[in-house]
């Protein structure tokens, strides 16, 4: 087996684009997809979250796609928005510098009108939620006849959210010749069926046996039910640094549980599916530039979160399967890097874990010794960040480099206090030092950038 990306025939540019985000040896399922995808065949892979899914089938799409042929050349079909924006995110990573290449995320919760006027230009490759995608080919704003390529990202997920019929009208449109790529967590037997159904003489590949990955720490702390919530707050306080998501089963809990998070001095903010679309967006941008170091969050969240700064996971509250457990888990630790795993555990909790024999605890904690601890802690410290927004981004042509220059030019940051800045459709976020954030946003509204004015004002 190959032991490099080199030795996997990748172009000099993704190479180069790999080395820059130091991923310096294949994944397992990388090892075993890419070369296959670039043989042209259908590969149809069991591969658990945080294996390297994204490049094994992404790199080999980029590889092949004709830039210089402005149609829809691939697809990638995911289950949900968040992911969506999370795949086209780390596609554009590996296609740095690959000239007239266009990749767009297309979604429910996003403007059609948007979607469609892009169409004038199409993308090379196209990552979609399959109700948006099929929306787009009922009202003909989509041309898929050059499609040579089809991507099912988390079959279980779109099988799971009842997007069969979807699936289906997608693949009756798309040309016969394509090549299929499918790729699973879980293989129960409608995902086999899916796979005997659309691939032709798949090449089945398999990440690991397990969906956690080694390298992360998995510790229990012992609470009793009444005690869960100071528990987690002791915990928050005394044992994390670094990026958090907190797991509820409900909307309910998550709304609950940030509220306490907040009154005892923690900066969370929550995340689920009954918030507007734009919100759980804005909290997504919060929690990548570090301004946001705990997001309480339901299973939403669990699909599609890869964020670099995410160093641990808790859940508060266990699942109701081993599948989401693991999935939740191996939102942190991935490609290769460590990542830390609480669960809060009542005796109830114990006995479902012990019942999970894969579940593995590396140590286990007891409440009383977090809550002591607690009480001698200092108060947690605020957030270094504070993000300020302003009303322009991409389409009205403002680059990181604009705003950089505008910042220093007009408040006096230096480049070293700038943060994560990320320019998106119609607006721009930026993360900057907490203490002068309101002045800084103050001197921006007031100031140009790029020779013009923009609305400027702190995210609160």
């Amino acid at each position: 087996m190959a032991t490099t990306f080199k030795a996997l025939n990748l172009t000099p540019i993704l190479l180069q684009n790999l080395q820059k985000l130091n991923y310096s040896t294949p994944t397992p399922i990388q090892e075993s997809a890419i070369p296959l995808l670039l043989q042209g065949q259908d590969v149809a892979g069991h591969a658990e979250t945080g294996s390297g899914k994204t490049a094994a089938f992404g790199l080999p799409l980029l590889q092949t796609i004709k830039p210089e042929l402005q149609q829809v050349q691939a697809l990638i079909l995911v289950p949900t928005r968040e992911l969506a924006v999370q795949v086209r995110q780390e596609l554009k990573q590996y296609a740095k510098g690959i000239t007239n290449l266009k990749i767009s995320a297309f979604y429910g919760g996003h403007s059609f009108s948007q979607e469609r006027a892009s169409l004038a230009h199409p993308p090379q490759l196209l990552v979609a939620t399959p109700g948006r995608l099929t929306d787009h080919l009922n009202r003909r704003t989509l041309d898929v006849s050059f499609v040579k390529k089809l991507v099912l990202d988390e079959a279980d997920k779109l099988l799971e959210m009842g997007f069969e019929e979807e699936i289906d009208q997608i693949m009756e449109a798309l040309p016969a010749k394509r090549q299929v790529i499918l790729f699973s967590a879980t293989m129960p037997q409608e995902v086999k069926d899916l796979i005997a159904d659309s691939l032709k003489n798949p090449q089945f590949v398999k990440a690991s046996a397990s969906a956690i990955p080694d390298q992360l720490l998995l510790k229990g702390v012992k609470a009793e039910q009444a005690q869960k919530q100071e528990t987690i707050v002791a915990l928050l306080k005394t044992a994390i640094t670094g990026g958090t998501v907190v797991f509820c089963n409900t909307r309910a809990a998550v709304d609950d549980l940030t509220i306490a998070l907040q009154q005892n001095g923690i900066a969370a903010r929550a995340l689920h599916g009954g918030m507007e679309q734009p919100d759980r967006d804005k909290m997504m941008t919060l929690f990548r530039n570090g301004t946001t170091q705990v997001l309480v969050a339901t299973d939403v969240a669990a699909r599609g979160l890869d964020i670099d700064l995410l160093e641990t996971i808790v859940h508060y509250e266990l699942p109701d399967d081993l599948a989401a457990y693991q999935h939740r888990s191996g939102r942190t630790g991935r490609a290769g890097k460590k990542g830390t795993v609480y669960t809060l555990a009542t005796p109830r909790d114990e006995r479902k874990l012990r019942d999970w024999d894969q579940v593995r605890m590396d140590e286990w904690l007891k409440a009383d010794g977090l809550l002591q601890k607690a009480t001698i802690a200092s108060a947690p410290q605020t957030a270094a960040f504070a993000t300020i927004t302003i009303n322009a981004g991409r389409k009205d042509k403002l680059s990181p480099r604009d705003i950089v220059g505008a910042l220093i030019a007009e408040t006096g940051l230096t480049h070293a206090e700038i943060g994560k800045i990320e320019v998106q459709d119609r607006s721009s976020f930026v993360a900057v030092p907490q203490a002068q954030a309101k002045t800084v946003a103050e001197k921006l509204s007031n100031g140009k950038i790029k020779g013009r004015k923009f609305r400027v004002h702190v995210v609160k």
